[in-house]
């Protein structure tokens, strides 16, 4: 059993938890479907106290459990407390740090992560929080390392995202964590078309490798965006770098989590995905732009990486354009 719990204050935004409530939950239902089997998630609504969060006047959440006696959780979403933040649930702290010494991931929701910082737990420690807020916070937790130019920050078991996007990329690393990367890529196609790039991508990973940059790999990285429709040449890269082929293919795993030919991939398929929704290119032309001679491996490569084809991508994004007149 899979239990993931949620921390109810009326003053923060429910978007903050009902975006990663409903993606665990289209994971367990795909998850149901394809083990033929019974639910493995829970979900828990935890409270300081006993008193229902009001967000609207028709909207009310009861908590099903208390915060001081929940145990035993998997994860917890703490949520963004909007206009002060610093004020928001001090008496969740003790519980917090209980939580965490237990193992239970913690994932502070943009300002949620003053909570985190407030119980102590992010001192000594990576984080990151709402861009508006970077001043006051640095200000509060001087002790905190403030990670201004990363959405999403790893420590341990605690998790930062910086804005309810980076929670949804968040989301779906975890989901694939817990389900797996099938049904995390089709998690990912269900709640947005557009092609986002990997959490970890984005996140300050504290104690890994990757948290220290290879200023190699990265100019590695341009070299590959530039020359993303070009067939790969990792010998030619290998030597304008001055190391082996080896090396490179080590050292680039270490530094982003990929292989450079995984990478290339993924820069291909992103410049595809502009060009299907912004031209009227076909598919093999989009295919050919992009570097794919085939445009039935192009399809493939895709659906591989996005979990729906060229063509549905295609009608997926457009059907969310408007124009105002």
């Amino acid at each position: 059993m899979l239990r993931i719990a949620f921390l109810l204050d009326a003053r923060a935004l429910l978007t903050g938890l009902a975006i990663p409530a409903e993606m665990f939950r289209a994971a367990d239902e795909l998850w149901r479907v394809r083990e033929r089997a019974p639910p493995r998630l829970e979900i828990l609504l935890a409270a300081v106290d006993d008193r229902p969060a009001a967000w609207l006047p028709a909207v009310s959440v009861r908590p099903t459990h208390a915060l001081e006696e929940l145990s035993g959780v998997d994860l917890l979403y703490v949520p963004p407390p909007w206009r002060k933040p610093a004020a928001a649930l001090p008496a969740a702290c003790a519980a917090l740090v209980r939580l965490a010494a237990e193992g239970t991931l913690l994932c502070a929701v943009s300002t949620g992560t003053y909570l985190l910082a407030q119980a102590g737990l992010l001192d000594g420690r990576p984080a990151t929080t709402h861009w508006s807020r970077l001043d006051d916070f640095a200000r509060r937790y001087p002790r905190v390392e403030l990670k201004r130019h990363h959405l999403i920050t790893r420590s341990g078991n605690l998790y930062c995202a910086g804005s309810l996007n980076a929670t949804a990329d968040l989301t779906a690393h975890l989901v694939e964590r817990f389900y797996g990367t099938a049904i995390a890529r089709q998690v990912e196609a269900q709640f947005s078309p557009e092609i986002r790039r990997p959490a970890i991508q984005q996140a300050y990973l504290d104690g890994e490798p990757s948290a220290q940059p290879d200023e190699l790999m990265a100019e590695a990285q341009q070299w590959l965006r530039e020359r993303a429709a070009a067939p790969l040449d990792l010998a030619r890269l290998a030597t304008r770098l001055g190391i082996s082929r080896r090396s490179l293919n080590r050292r680039f795993r270490r530094a982003t989590g990929s292989t450079p030919g995984r990478f290339l991939q993924q820069q291909r398929v992103g410049e595809a995905a502009e060009l299907l929704r912004k031209t009227n290119l076909s598919i093999g032309e989009v295919a050919a732009r992009v570097g794919y001679e085939d445009a039935a491996h192009f399809a493939t490569v895709f659906r591989r990486l996005t979990s729906q084809t060229p063509s549905r991508y295609r009608a997926a994004v457009r059907a969310k354009l408007f124009s105002a007149e």
